[in-house]
């Protein structure tokens, strides 16, 4: 088997990648601040509809994966197809999550449940498929660190330029033409990038003849390997704070900082730091491994921001902590899509069965569990002080409770989250490298 990706492979791998960005992206940094001061809904309701829809998509996402892995595979291969269908799909979906509650005059509230919980059937369909591509382009050790590292660069990247423009076209966060241009802007670059790149992607590794499909109830039995369950659980807690933050900076900037458009700068400054990161990663995972620089950058991203509080609207501390988190963040990306892979290939050799979409699917579990909780909570702190939409300035009780959320708040739960990988990750760097040398002589017996 020729292991090696294309140059056309990995330009349409970044491609299916940067339009896999956008929506979760816009829906983490703007659709509360959305519903709260243009459509009208309370933090408390939208506090509640997060928590409850990214909880039952969370628990939807395994059965996603497996559905996905038991699909017949067709001659454009097995994850493509369900990649463009979901991708369609979704993205008509996402127009009517804002535009819905917009539009109605009564029962934006129920437009707001049906729609939330609708997309978070059909992401992971895009997301999984998507997700599940990078075991199965190539088994070379060094091919899959290049296409993680560009997974990880085209990530940071799109979600850096959007942050960077988003807050200049929506302006004013209590109007709604902003947010109408970036939602048809958003659904053309998901829908053009995802479908142009899954086009161009080549399925190499294929289960051999003699392996079973995985049955439903193995599902919880991958949870149970331990790099699987430490990564679970150490990603949870990470993503939880990353999206408390990530709820908040809006919030922030307009009634902190007092200049939502200051946003765009402070993306410009995470794409720079972000850059040299994409470029040291490679040297780091030789000298170091995964793991170890992984957990580096968990550290990084949980003690810095906390040189903010000194003062948290002086701007020259702002943008130094901004930049060494998005270095931080730029090793972060990459490291956790290698992580996944590897995971996959531990299940391989530990339970006897291909399992690419239910690994990725447990990823994007922990994403969402991620998303309703770490999204649920800004909007129940807000309402506990006494937030006002109505209001341009608010009280100082407010003010306090939006930084714990900006700063505090992700910075605890990166460290824990680092604490819990560093201590209880099992695949060190010598690990993998035996793990390798099992999954070729593996994969070189299937092959006769």
């Amino acid at each position: 088997m020729n292991d090696k990706v294309t140059l056309k492979e990995k330009v349409s791998y970044a491609l299916v990648n940067l339009g896999n960005i956008p929506i979760q992206t816009i829906l983490g940094s703007y659709l509360l601040i959305f519903y709260t001061n243009v459509v009208g809904l309370s933090p408390a309701a939208c506090a509640t509809l997060f928590l409850i829809a990214r909880i039952l998509d969370a628990i939807n996402d395994p059965f996603v994966g497996f559905a996905i892995d038991h699909i017949p595979t067709t001659r454009f291969g097995h994850f493509r197809p369900t990649l463009i269908g979901g991708t369609i799909l979704c993205s008509l979906n996402f127009m009517l999550l804002w535009f819905g509650p917009l539009m109605a005059t009564s029962g934006k509230l129920v437009i707001a449940y049906i729609s939330y919980i609708l997309i978070g059937v059909l992401f992971p369909v895009m997301d999984i498929s998507l997700n599940s591509m990078l075991p199965v382009m190539t088994t070379d050790m060094n091919e899959r660190n290049m296409l993680s590292s560009l997974k990880g660069f085209v990530y940071m990247l799109g979600m850096f330029g959007l942050n960077m423009i988003a807050p200049i076209i929506i302006g004013n966060t209590s109007e709604a033409s902003g947010y109408i241009t970036l939602i048809l802007l958003v659904t053309a670059i998901v829908l053009v990038f995802s479908i142009v790149g899954a086009i161009g992607l080549k399925e190499r590794v294929k289960a051999g003849p003699g392996q079973s499909k995985y049955k439903l109830k193995d599902l919880f039995l991958i949870l149970t390997q331990r790099p699987v369950a430490v990564t679970f659980v150490s990603n949870l807690v990470y993503m939880t704070g990353t999206y408390v933050m990530n709820t908040m900076l809006a919030y922030f900037f307009t009634y902190v900082i007092e200049d939502l458009t200051l946003m765009s700068i402070v993306s410009v400054v995470q794409l720079i730091a972000l850059l040299p990161a994409t470029i040291v990663v490679g040297a780091l995972i030789q000298k170091w491994g995964k793991k170890k620089s992984y957990v580096l950058g968990l550290l990084l991203i949980g003690l810095v921001p906390l040189i903010r509080l000194i003062d948290v609207t002086n701007i020259p501390i702002l943008m130094v902590a901004t930049a060494v988190t998005g270095f931080a963040s730029g090793l972060c990306m990459p490291l956790s899509y290698g992580i996944q892979a590897d995971n996959t290939d531990y299940v391989e050799l530990n339970m006897g069965f291909h399992a690419e979409a239910a690994v990725a699917a447990l990823s994007s579990f922990i994403t969402k569990c991620g998303m309703g909780i770490g999204g649920a909570i800004p909007g129940y702190i807000l309402a506990a002080v006494g937030f006002d939409s109505t209001a341009a300035s608010q009280p100082e009780i407010v003010r306090t409770m939006i930084i714990i959320g900006t700063i505090v708040v992700p910075a605890v739960l990166s460290l824990i989250g680092a604490i819990i990988l560093g201590t209880s990750y099992p695949l060190t760097k010598e690990k993998l490298a035996e793990q390798v040398e099992k999954m070729k002589a593996l994969r070189s017996k299937a092959a006769h």
